[in-house]
Protein backbone atom coordinates (compact mmCIF):
# COMPACT_ATOMS: atom_id res chain seq x y z
CA UNK A 1 0.00 0.00 0.00
CA UNK A 2 1.43 3.41 -0.92
CA UNK A 3 2.19 5.75 1.94
CA UNK A 4 -0.14 8.64 2.57
CA UNK A 5 1.69 11.97 2.62
CA UNK A 6 2.12 13.66 6.00
CA UNK A 7 1.92 17.43 5.80
CA UNK A 8 4.92 18.73 3.80
CA UNK A 9 7.16 15.78 4.61
CA UNK A 10 8.96 13.84 1.87
CA UNK A 11 7.19 10.61 0.97
CA UNK A 12 10.43 8.70 0.29
CA UNK A 13 13.57 8.29 2.40
CA UNK A 14 16.05 11.17 2.22
CA UNK A 15 19.70 10.35 1.48
CA UNK A 16 22.19 12.49 3.40
CA UNK A 17 25.97 12.85 3.60
CA UNK A 18 27.88 13.79 6.75
CA UNK A 19 31.46 15.03 6.77
CA UNK A 20 34.35 13.68 8.81
CA UNK A 21 37.48 15.33 7.50
CA UNK A 22 40.39 17.55 8.36
CA UNK A 23 39.95 21.29 7.74
CA UNK A 24 42.42 23.21 5.61
CA UNK A 25 43.82 24.90 8.68
CA UNK A 26 43.61 28.70 8.44
CA UNK A 27 43.75 28.67 4.63
CA UNK A 28 40.41 29.92 3.36
CA UNK A 29 41.26 29.46 -0.33
CA UNK A 30 42.11 25.77 0.08
CA UNK A 31 39.16 25.35 2.46
CA UNK A 32 36.67 26.61 -0.11
CA UNK A 33 38.07 24.21 -2.72
CA UNK A 34 37.87 21.24 -0.35
CA UNK A 35 34.34 22.23 0.63
CA UNK A 36 33.22 22.36 -2.97
CA UNK A 37 34.91 19.02 -3.73
CA UNK A 38 32.97 17.37 -0.89
CA UNK A 39 29.73 18.96 -2.09
CA UNK A 40 30.35 17.60 -5.60
CA UNK A 41 31.16 14.12 -4.23
CA UNK A 42 28.02 14.02 -2.09
CA UNK A 43 25.85 15.17 -4.98
CA UNK A 44 27.28 12.57 -7.35
CA UNK A 45 26.48 9.88 -4.80
CA UNK A 46 22.84 10.90 -4.64
CA UNK A 47 22.79 12.79 -1.34
CA UNK A 48 20.27 15.62 -1.04
CA UNK A 49 21.89 17.17 2.03
CA UNK A 50 25.49 17.46 3.24
CA UNK A 51 26.41 18.44 6.81
CA UNK A 52 29.74 20.01 7.80
CA UNK A 53 31.48 20.31 11.22
CA UNK A 54 31.69 23.36 13.43
CA UNK A 55 34.07 26.05 12.13
CA UNK A 56 34.89 23.89 9.12
CA UNK A 57 36.21 27.07 7.57
CA UNK A 58 38.93 27.90 8.48
CA UNK A 59 39.24 25.07 11.06
CA UNK A 60 38.52 24.87 14.77
CA UNK A 61 41.10 26.95 16.73
CA UNK A 62 42.50 24.27 19.04
CA UNK A 63 45.31 26.71 19.81
CA UNK A 64 42.91 28.45 22.22
CA UNK A 65 43.29 25.55 24.65
CA UNK A 66 47.06 25.29 24.42
CA UNK A 67 48.76 28.69 24.69
CA UNK A 68 48.94 31.82 26.78
CA UNK A 69 47.02 34.89 25.64
CA UNK A 70 50.24 36.49 24.37
CA UNK A 71 50.85 33.55 22.02
CA UNK A 72 47.19 33.18 21.09
CA UNK A 73 47.14 36.77 19.80
CA UNK A 74 49.44 35.84 16.92
CA UNK A 75 47.24 32.91 15.89
CA UNK A 76 44.09 35.03 16.16
CA UNK A 77 45.23 37.41 13.43
CA UNK A 78 45.78 34.58 10.96
CA UNK A 79 42.45 33.06 11.95
CA UNK A 80 40.69 36.41 11.40
CA UNK A 81 42.18 36.88 7.94
CA UNK A 82 41.02 33.41 6.87
CA UNK A 83 37.49 33.70 8.21
CA UNK A 84 34.52 34.25 5.89
CA UNK A 85 32.35 37.29 5.23
CA UNK A 86 28.86 36.31 4.13
CA UNK A 87 29.02 38.60 1.10
CA UNK A 88 32.46 37.37 0.01
CA UNK A 89 33.44 35.58 -3.17
CA UNK A 90 34.39 32.60 -1.02
CA UNK A 91 30.80 32.16 0.13
CA UNK A 92 29.48 32.79 -3.38
CA UNK A 93 31.71 29.99 -4.70
CA UNK A 94 30.31 27.53 -2.17
CA UNK A 95 26.74 28.58 -2.94
CA UNK A 96 27.34 28.03 -6.65
CA UNK A 97 28.75 24.57 -5.90
CA UNK A 98 25.60 23.69 -3.96
CA UNK A 99 23.48 24.83 -6.89
CA UNK A 100 25.54 22.90 -9.43
CA UNK A 101 25.33 19.72 -7.33
CA UNK A 102 21.61 20.25 -6.60
CA UNK A 103 22.19 19.64 -2.90
CA UNK A 104 21.40 21.40 0.35
CA UNK A 105 24.44 22.38 2.42
CA UNK A 106 24.71 23.11 6.14
CA UNK A 107 28.12 24.72 6.58
CA UNK A 108 30.03 25.66 9.72
CA UNK A 109 32.10 28.83 9.36
CA UNK A 110 33.92 31.48 11.31
CA UNK A 111 31.91 34.48 10.16
CA UNK A 112 33.80 37.75 9.94
CA UNK A 113 31.74 40.92 10.26
CA UNK A 114 33.70 44.11 10.70
CA UNK A 115 36.28 43.55 13.41
CA UNK A 116 34.44 40.67 15.04
CA UNK A 117 34.12 36.92 14.51
CA UNK A 118 31.12 34.68 15.13
CA UNK A 119 30.67 30.91 15.11
CA UNK A 120 28.02 30.38 12.44
CA UNK A 121 25.98 27.82 10.55
CA UNK A 122 24.81 28.67 7.05
CA UNK A 123 21.93 26.71 5.49
CA UNK A 124 22.22 26.83 1.69
CA UNK A 125 19.46 25.50 -0.56
CA UNK A 126 20.01 23.38 -3.68
CA UNK A 127 19.44 26.53 -5.75
CA UNK A 128 22.30 28.32 -4.00
CA UNK A 129 20.05 30.61 -1.98
CA UNK A 130 20.73 31.08 1.72
CA UNK A 131 17.72 29.76 3.62
CA UNK A 132 18.94 30.41 7.13
CA UNK A 133 22.02 31.79 8.86
CA UNK A 134 22.56 31.62 12.60
CA UNK A 135 25.34 32.21 15.09
CA UNK A 136 26.30 30.15 18.15
CA UNK A 137 24.37 31.70 20.99
CA UNK A 138 27.31 31.65 23.43
CA UNK A 139 30.90 30.64 22.64
CA UNK A 140 32.20 28.06 25.13
CA UNK A 141 35.09 28.69 27.54
CA UNK A 142 38.22 29.88 25.70
CA UNK A 143 36.18 30.39 22.50
CA UNK A 144 35.00 33.66 24.07
CA UNK A 145 38.49 35.09 23.55
CA UNK A 146 37.98 34.91 19.80
CA UNK A 147 34.22 34.93 19.09
CA UNK A 148 31.24 37.13 19.90
CA UNK A 149 27.79 36.16 21.20
CA UNK A 150 24.77 35.79 18.96
CA UNK A 151 21.66 37.91 19.32
CA UNK A 152 18.12 36.78 18.57
CA UNK A 153 19.47 35.17 15.38
CA UNK A 154 20.41 32.07 17.40
CA UNK A 155 16.79 31.25 18.25
CA UNK A 156 15.67 30.69 14.66
CA UNK A 157 17.49 27.48 13.82
CA UNK A 158 14.98 25.36 11.89
CA UNK A 159 13.81 25.86 8.29
CA UNK A 160 11.13 24.18 6.21
CA UNK A 161 12.51 22.53 3.07
CA UNK A 162 11.33 19.88 0.60
CA UNK A 163 13.51 17.46 2.61
CA UNK A 164 11.61 18.21 5.81
CA UNK A 165 12.24 20.65 8.64
CA UNK A 166 16.02 20.96 8.94
CA UNK A 167 17.78 22.61 11.86
CA UNK A 168 21.07 22.67 13.68
CA UNK A 169 23.14 23.52 16.73
CA UNK A 170 26.86 23.76 17.32
CA UNK A 171 29.01 21.91 19.85
CA UNK A 172 28.08 22.72 23.47
CA UNK A 173 24.78 24.25 22.38
CA UNK A 174 23.71 20.59 22.71
CA UNK A 175 24.10 21.01 26.47
CA UNK A 176 21.65 23.93 26.66
CA UNK A 177 18.18 22.67 27.70
CA UNK A 178 16.23 25.79 26.75
CA UNK A 179 17.95 26.15 23.40
CA UNK A 180 17.19 22.51 22.62
CA UNK A 181 13.56 22.88 23.69
CA UNK A 182 13.21 25.91 21.43
CA UNK A 183 14.58 23.74 18.61
CA UNK A 184 12.05 20.98 19.23
CA UNK A 185 9.25 23.56 19.30
CA UNK A 186 10.08 24.57 15.72
CA UNK A 187 9.16 21.07 14.53
CA UNK A 188 12.66 19.97 13.64
CA UNK A 189 12.98 16.61 11.84
CA UNK A 190 16.61 16.52 10.62
CA UNK A 191 19.16 18.03 12.96
CA UNK A 192 22.72 18.95 11.98
CA UNK A 193 24.97 18.66 15.02
CA UNK A 194 28.17 20.48 14.07
CA UNK A 195 31.12 19.50 16.27
CA UNK A 196 34.89 20.06 16.06
CA UNK A 197 37.45 17.30 16.67
CA UNK A 198 37.12 15.83 20.18
CA UNK A 199 39.27 13.40 22.10
CA UNK A 200 39.32 10.78 24.89
CA UNK A 201 40.12 11.88 28.45
CA UNK A 202 43.63 13.23 28.90
CA UNK A 203 45.10 14.12 32.26
CA UNK A 204 42.91 16.49 34.24
CA UNK A 205 40.57 17.53 31.45
CA UNK A 206 36.90 17.43 32.55
CA UNK A 207 34.96 14.45 31.27
CA UNK A 208 32.18 16.64 29.83
CA UNK A 209 34.69 17.94 27.28
CA UNK A 210 35.57 14.45 26.01
CA UNK A 211 34.31 12.81 22.86
CA UNK A 212 32.27 10.27 24.81
CA UNK A 213 30.37 12.88 26.82
CA UNK A 214 29.63 14.97 23.74
CA UNK A 215 28.46 11.88 21.87
CA UNK A 216 26.06 11.18 24.74
CA UNK A 217 24.70 14.73 24.58
CA UNK A 218 24.04 14.40 20.86
CA UNK A 219 22.23 11.09 21.24
CA UNK A 220 20.14 12.70 23.99
CA UNK A 221 18.97 15.40 21.59
CA UNK A 222 17.90 12.75 19.08
CA UNK A 223 15.85 10.95 21.74
CA UNK A 224 14.34 14.09 23.27
CA UNK A 225 13.45 15.70 19.97
CA UNK A 226 12.49 12.54 18.11
CA UNK A 227 14.71 13.67 15.23
CA UNK A 228 17.38 12.31 12.95
CA UNK A 229 20.77 13.76 13.89
CA UNK A 230 23.65 14.21 11.46
CA UNK A 231 26.69 14.46 13.72
CA UNK A 232 29.48 16.06 11.67
CA UNK A 233 32.98 16.27 13.12
CA UNK A 234 36.51 17.26 12.11
CA UNK A 235 39.71 15.29 12.46
CA UNK A 236 43.22 16.44 13.21
CA UNK A 237 46.48 15.09 11.80
CA UNK A 238 50.01 16.40 12.22
CA UNK A 239 48.96 19.24 9.91
CA UNK A 240 46.52 20.42 12.54
CA UNK A 241 49.03 20.00 15.34
CA UNK A 242 51.54 22.11 13.45
CA UNK A 243 49.02 24.76 12.42
CA UNK A 244 47.86 25.21 16.01
CA UNK A 245 51.36 25.23 17.47
CA UNK A 246 50.84 21.98 19.36
CA UNK A 247 54.12 20.35 18.30
CA UNK A 248 56.60 23.22 18.03
CA UNK A 249 59.59 21.46 19.51
CA UNK A 250 58.72 17.83 20.17
CA UNK A 251 58.45 14.80 17.94
CA UNK A 252 55.16 13.50 16.64
CA UNK A 253 55.75 10.26 18.53
CA UNK A 254 55.28 12.01 21.86
CA UNK A 255 51.84 13.30 20.93
CA UNK A 256 49.27 10.70 21.89
CA UNK A 257 46.13 10.21 23.93
CA UNK A 258 48.16 8.36 26.57
CA UNK A 259 50.08 10.96 28.57
CA UNK A 260 52.76 9.85 31.05
CA UNK A 261 51.53 11.12 34.40
CA UNK A 262 55.11 11.93 35.39
CA UNK A 263 55.61 14.18 32.39
CA UNK A 264 54.27 17.68 31.88
CA UNK A 265 50.63 17.40 30.88
CA UNK A 266 50.00 18.27 27.23
CA UNK A 267 46.96 20.21 26.00
CA UNK A 268 43.98 17.91 25.54
CA UNK A 269 43.74 19.13 21.93
CA UNK A 270 47.26 17.87 21.12
CA UNK A 271 46.02 14.54 19.79
CA UNK A 272 45.76 12.97 16.36
CA UNK A 273 42.25 11.86 15.37
CA UNK A 274 39.20 13.43 16.97
CA UNK A 275 36.48 12.34 14.53
CA UNK A 276 33.22 10.77 15.72
CA UNK A 277 30.85 11.38 12.81
CA UNK A 278 27.67 9.33 12.68
CA UNK A 279 23.94 9.46 11.94
CA UNK A 280 21.55 8.93 14.84
CA UNK A 281 17.92 7.77 14.61
CA UNK A 282 15.00 9.41 16.45
CA UNK A 283 15.08 6.63 19.05
CA UNK A 284 18.73 7.36 19.85
CA UNK A 285 20.54 4.50 18.13
CA UNK A 286 23.32 4.95 15.57
CA UNK A 287 22.26 3.95 12.06
CA UNK A 288 25.73 4.21 10.53
CA UNK A 289 28.74 2.04 11.22
CA UNK A 290 31.44 3.61 13.42
CA UNK A 291 34.55 4.84 11.65
CA UNK A 292 38.06 5.33 13.09
CA UNK A 293 38.76 8.67 14.74
CA UNK A 294 41.33 9.53 12.05
CA UNK A 295 39.22 8.35 9.08
CA UNK A 296 38.40 10.98 6.46
CA UNK A 297 35.46 10.96 4.08
CA UNK A 298 31.67 11.12 3.83
CA UNK A 299 29.22 8.95 5.74
CA UNK A 300 25.88 8.30 4.04
CA UNK A 301 22.48 7.32 5.39
CA UNK A 302 18.86 7.21 4.26
CA UNK A 303 16.34 8.79 6.60
CA UNK A 304 12.85 7.26 6.71
CA UNK A 305 10.44 9.70 8.36
CA UNK A 306 8.27 6.86 9.66
CA UNK A 307 10.94 6.52 12.36
CA UNK A 308 10.16 10.07 13.49
CA UNK A 309 6.43 9.34 13.67
CA UNK A 310 7.01 6.16 15.68
CA UNK A 311 9.26 7.94 18.17
CA UNK A 312 6.89 10.85 18.70
CA UNK A 313 3.94 8.56 19.31
CA UNK A 314 5.67 7.86 22.62
CA UNK A 315 7.44 11.12 23.43
CA UNK A 316 6.70 14.54 21.94
CA UNK A 317 8.10 17.06 24.44
CA UNK A 318 6.44 20.02 22.70
CA UNK A 319 3.17 18.16 22.07
CA UNK A 320 1.26 15.46 23.91
CA UNK A 321 4.16 14.79 26.31
CA UNK A 322 4.28 18.31 27.73
CA UNK A 323 2.54 20.41 30.38
CA UNK A 324 2.33 24.02 29.16
CA UNK A 325 0.01 24.75 32.06
CA UNK A 326 3.05 24.16 34.28
CA UNK A 327 6.08 25.12 32.16
CA UNK A 328 6.42 27.60 29.30
CA UNK A 329 9.52 28.78 27.46
CA UNK A 330 9.72 32.46 26.47
CA UNK A 331 11.96 33.17 23.45
CA UNK A 332 13.20 36.68 22.68
CA UNK A 333 14.01 36.14 19.04
CA UNK A 334 14.57 39.66 17.79
CA UNK A 335 18.00 40.55 16.46
CA UNK A 336 19.43 43.34 18.59
CA UNK A 337 21.63 45.88 16.81
CA UNK A 338 24.37 48.17 18.06
CA UNK A 339 22.82 51.32 16.59
CA UNK A 340 19.09 51.96 16.32
CA UNK A 341 17.92 54.46 13.75
CA UNK A 342 14.51 56.02 13.42
CA UNK A 343 12.65 54.71 10.39
CA UNK A 344 12.67 56.89 7.31
CA UNK A 345 9.64 55.13 5.91
CA UNK A 346 11.66 52.77 3.75
CA UNK A 347 12.83 50.51 6.57
CA UNK A 348 16.23 48.98 7.07
CA UNK A 349 16.60 45.20 7.25
CA UNK A 350 19.03 43.62 9.66
CA UNK A 351 18.12 40.00 8.89
CA UNK A 352 21.22 37.91 8.20
CA UNK A 353 19.85 36.31 5.05
CA UNK A 354 19.37 39.75 3.51
CA UNK A 355 23.12 40.31 3.74
CA UNK A 356 23.84 37.62 1.17
CA UNK A 357 23.95 39.00 -2.40
CA UNK A 358 22.12 37.31 -5.23
CA UNK A 359 24.30 34.99 -7.28
CA UNK A 360 25.16 36.12 -10.77
CA UNK A 361 24.10 33.84 -13.61
CA UNK A 362 26.92 31.86 -15.18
Amino acid sequence: MPRLPVDLDPSAPVKVAVVQAEPCWFDVTSAVKKTCDLIVEAGKNGAKLIAFPELWIPGYPTFLFAHTTKVVNDYMLEFYRNSVSVDSEHMATIRKAACAADIMVVLGISERQGGSLYMAQTFIGPDGKVLLHRRKFKPTGPERILFGDASGDCSKNVIQTPLGRIGGLQCFEHLQPLLKYNTYAQGEQIHVASWPCLFPPIGKMPFFNTVEACRMATHTLAIEGGVFVLLASSIQTTKGLEANGLIPSESIATVSASVDSSAKEKPHTAVIGGGFTQVIAPDGRSITEPVPADWEGLIYAELDFDEIYRAKQWVDPVGHYSRPDLFTLVVRGETRVHVERESNGEGEGFEHVARFPELEDE
